[in-house]
């Protein structure tokens, strides 16, 4: 499924269209450089693992102050545009990455002049050196130009007046192609950004009264779908399946669950027999802002792991999801093996 990707932009365009802008709105832009390490999820990818990508992002950012954006996450929330360069420092495998991406950064404390956000950005990379099996066999990090991005930077900001202000933010970030090309490791590479913003407009937040804290379980229902390469030949075919997870709330923000799925994957039909259901359990984690669900699953096989491919028995499920005021969820999902991301898909389902 070549377009899932697209799928966490547009929930983040969505939650951007949430924003009411005929009322007051801010705006800002951004500069700022990043200094990063690459983790090598492999003996093999530590020789090439060595150097420290650096790069710089440009950002332009919109907050509303209307009474319904701020129902969204029950928060105050920033949301735009960002473009990014990453040198990774090393021209002959692994060259560079331009960067377009979108993002969502929920304001979870501030203190003038102090504030604390946490910024998930969604989008696409062009990578400039990929695996090639003649002229760059040692890059198995990357095989496609065209790229998944995924982000996740809690960012510390300080107001020096009012229209500049400085920040010192963490990043993790991830690129792959989701598996839709082999090899595909993918790329983690954490690190340090330090930046500016000035306000093009800026005024003062209201204050808005947050609804009462209730301790309740939900069940989720949802259907996960994706495309998997065909062992057969060329092409690719349908994986998908079905999950419940039964969730208990502790916080406004974070929520704990357990569940189970049954996925049917058609390529494992004749690569490993014909061990195509794959039943498994998992425990659950959703850090809530408001409708945006960001969770992460940790699941245990209940086959064994040579017959589906996999050489251990866990592996993890990180979501994107979006809930509409009647239930209904539309989201992405991304699944890895430790470090090693697999595919994506698209997320639906329903609340109860």
């Amino acid at each position: 499924m070549r377009h899932v990707r697209w799928i966490g932009l547009l929930i983040l365009i969505g939650i951007a269209l949430g924003a009411n802008v005929i009322g007051q709105t801010l705006s800002k832009v951004s500069l700022e450089g990043q200094n990063s390490w690459i983790i090598p999820h492999s003996a093999e990818l530590v020789p090439i693992s060595q150097s420290s990508p650096r790069g710089f992002r440009i950002s332009y950012e919109k907050l509303s102050l209307e009474k319904s954006s701020w129902e969204n996450c029950n928060c105050f929330y920033l949301w735009g545009g960002e473009l990014g360069f990453t040198d990774f420092n090393n021209s002959r495998v692994l060259g560079n990455a331009f960067l377009l991406s979108g993002f969502f950064e929920p304001i979870l404390w501030q203190n003038h002049p102090w504030r604390v956000g946490l910024r998930t950005k969604l989008g696409i990379s062009y990578l400039s050196n990929v695996y090639d099996p003649d002229t760059n066999p040692e890059n198995t990090f990357f095989s496609s130009n065209i790229s998944f991005l995924l982000s996740v930077a809690p960012k510390l900001s300080y107001n020096l007046s009012d229209t500049w202000e400085l920040f010192l933010s963490g990043h993790y970030n991830h690129i792959s192609n989701g598996g839709q090309k082999q090899p595909n490791r993918g790329m983690n590479f954490p690190g340090i950004g330090i930046g500016a913003s000035y306000w093009l407009s800026k005024s003062e937040f209201p204050f808005f009264e947050k609804p009462p804290l209730s301790h309740h379980f939900s069940v989720i229902l949802e259907t996960i779908s994706t495309m998997r390469d065909n062992p057969e030949g060329k092409g690719r075919v349908p994986a998908m399946g079905a999950s419940v997870d039964v969730v208990h709330s502790l916080s406004r923000l974070n929520s704990l669950g357990a569940g189970a799925e049954l996925f049917w994957d058609q390529s494992l039909k004749s690569a490993y027999g014909n061990q195509r259901l794959i039943p498994a359990v998992f425990l659950s984690h959703h850090l809530i802002f408001g409708r945006v669900d960001f969770n992460q699953r940790m699941g245990f096989y209940l086959v064994e792991s040579k017959k589906i491919g996999q050489k251990r028995r866990f592996f993890q499920r990180y979501g994107l999801t979006y809930r509409f005021p009647t239930g209904f969820l539309l989201g992405a999902d991304l699944k890895a093996h430790g470090h090693v991301a697999e595919n994506i898909g698209l997320r639906l389902g329903w609340v109860f």
